[in-house]
């Protein structure tokens, strides 16, 4: 523990050097697009369309509020998938850097999750603009949702350390993670309602941080929301821990992380 409250003050003093690295991050992303930063909201739009389609008009899925049901869960979701696969090589790809000169390694992937919480509040347009379209009302609990959006970045953050860790021991863990996300992807219920889901999978739910996350900010955002506080209980528990388990493994191997970048 003492060694992970080192770590973040270290970061703080860093903090410089972690705002420089977080518009770096954003810059970088974009760089050679034509249309830019214009994809942070354009991407689960079209998203939204193409899976809206299939599970509409191929499915049959009857869920209301079904647009703003999907377009809520794909923004929640690539905000989590796009900043944990970043940061997982951010340790390693910073390698020549970190040989150079000190730095706290945990402020790379840290970077990465501020960034994508930037992106992540950019993306919020597109669902304002289909709550306008499709006239959806906003829920009682709205004022939950900056909360939730943190909760799920310490969860993050949490996992990327422990990916980003992983990796410079173990280079496999790319293509491992890669596989675990795309099951991970489908065990949540991003663009199906839960309730298609079988008594017997219903384990897989109730085990997966995930789906407290994208209950608690859709009942935040537009359902019904009586069950929100116990479900958000659950989701700083499995944050927390995350956190927890990250800084663990972080403090326990970064001094012998520089040997084999």
């Amino acid at each position: 523990m003492t060694r992970a409250l080192d770590e973040i003050s270290e970061i703080v003093r860093y903090k410089e050097f972690l705002r420089n690295l977080v518009m770096r991050d954003i810059k970088v992303r974009y760089k050679r697009s034509v249309l830019g930063f214009l994809w942070v909201m354009l991407n689960p739009l079209l998203m939204m369309l193409i899976l809206s389609t299939v599970f509409s008009e191929v499915f049959k899925v009857s869920t209301k509020n079904y647009t703003t049901y999907l377009i809520s869960g794909i923004i929640l979701w690539n905000f989590f998938s796009q900043s944990t696969v970043t940061s997982l090589r951010s340790i390693f790809g910073n390698g020549n850097l970190i040989k150079k000169v000190y730095v706290p390694k945990a402020i790379f992937p840290l970077s990465i999750i501020l960034s994508a919480m930037i992106n992540f509040v950019f993306s919020l347009v597109p669902l304002l603009i289909i709550f306008f379209i499709t006239g959806t009302s906003v829920s009682l609990n709205i004022y939950l949702v900056p909360v939730i959006i943190i909760l799920v970045a310490l969860f993050s953050f949490g996992i990327s350390l422990i990916l980003s860790t992983l990796t410079v021991f173990f280079h496999d863990t790319i293509y491992i993670y890669d596989v675990l996300l795309l099951a991970w992807m489908y065990a949540t219920p991003i663009f199906f309602p839960e309730s298609i889901i079988p008594q017997r999978f219903l384990f897989i739910l109730n085990l997966n941080p995930l789906y407290y996350f994208l209950t608690t900010f859709r009942a935040a955002l537009f359902m019904d929301g009586s069950f929100i506080f116990g479900k958000l209980m659950c989701s700083l528990l499995f944050s927390l821990a995350a956190l927890a388990a990250g800084l663990v493994v972080y403090s326990r191997y970064r001094d012998r992380l520089i040997y084999y970048l």
